[in-house]
C-alpha cells in the first residue's frame, strides 16, 4: 500500500529547489538513457552474428541510424517535456489526480505521442495504433506520477538522486511501485506491438529489432530494481 507521504509535501517550494531537483532527476534519466543504448549496442552485435553476411550491415545500419539515434532524439526532448510539465503543475499548486491534472495531460499528450519512442516507431495508421496510443496516455500519467514527488522535496541538504527517492518514498516498495506501474505499460505496449509487427515503421528486418529492443527492456528493468534497492540497502552519498 502507498502511503501518499510524497503527495502531501508542501507545494510551496522554492522554485530555486525546484529546479535544483528537476536537474537531479534530468541527470539520472540521461544516464539511464546512455545505458539503456549501451545495452542496444551490445545486443544488436550480438543478434547479427547469426545472419548471413550480405544482412549483416543492412541490419546493423537499420538499427543504429533509424532506432537507436531516433531513440536518443526523442528520449532526450520527452525528459525535458515531462520535467517542465511538472514543474508547471507544481508551481500552480496542481494537485495529481484531479481533473485539473489530468486536463494538462490530455494537453500536452498529442506533444508525448510525437517524441516519445513507442509512437515514433509504429505506423499511426496501423489498426493497433488507437490500443497503443491508449497505452501510452497510462504511461505517460505513471511517468509524471513518479517525477512530481520528486521534485517536491524541499530539504536543501540534497545533494544526488539517490538521497532524493529516499526522502521521496519512504520504502523501497513504495519506490518501486513508480517504477512497476511505467515498466508494466510499456510492457503491454511490446505486447500490442509483438500482435502484429506490421506496426512497426521499419523498412525490414522487423523481428530482428523488436527482439533487440524486447531484450534491452528486460535487462534495464532489472538493472533499475536492483539500483533502486542499493539505494536503500545503505546510505547513498
Amino acid at each position: 500500500m502507498i502511503s501518499n507521504r510524497s503527495a502531501k509535501i508542501s507545494v510551496s517550494s522554492s522554485l530555486e529547489t525546484i529546479n535544483r531537483n528537476s536537474e537531479l532527476v534530468k541527470e539520472h534519466l540521461l544516464r539511464q538513457m546512455r545505458e539503456s543504448l549501451a545495452v542496444g549496442k551490445r545486443l544488436i552485435g550480438e543478434e547479427i552474428t547469426g545472419l548471413i553476411i550480405v544482412l549483416k550491415p543492412i541490419v546493423l545500419s537499420l538499427y543504429s541510424n533509424l532506432v537507436q539515434k531516433d531513440l536518443e532524439k526523442g528520449t532526450i526532448k520527452t525528459i525535458n517535456q515531462l520535467l517542465n510539465l511538472s514543474k508547471k503543475m507544481i508551481v500552480d499548486g496542481v494537485e495529481m489526480y484531479n481533473s485539473e491534472f489530468y486536463r494538462r495531460l490530455n494537453a500536452y499528450f498529442p506533444t508525448y505521442l510525437k517524441t516519445d519512442q513507442t509512437g515514433r516507431l509504429c505506423k499511426r495508421n496501423h489498426k493497433n495504433f488507437k490500443r497503443l496510443e491508449d497505452n501510452l496516455r497510462v504511461t505517460l500519467e505513471s511517468q509524471i506520477c513518479s517525477i512530481i514527488p520528486l521534485l517536491k522535496i524541499e530539504s536543501k541538504e540534497i545533494k544526488n538522486y539517490y538521497q532524493m527517492c529516499r526522502s521521496a518514498f519512504e520504502t523501497v516498495e513504495e519506490c518501486k511501485y513508480g517504477l512497476k506501474k511505467q515498466t508494466d505499460a510499456m510492457f503491454k505496449a511490446q505486447q500490442i506491438i509483438k500482435e502484429d509487427l506490421s506496426i512497426l515503421d521499419i523498412p525490414t528486418a522487423r523481428p530482428i529489432i523488436f527482439r533487440i529492443l524486447r531484450k534491452g527492456f528486460d535487462i534495464q528493468v532489472g538493472n533499475f530494481n536492483k539500483a533502486i534497492e542499493r539505494i536503500y540497502a545503505a546510505d547513498m552519498v
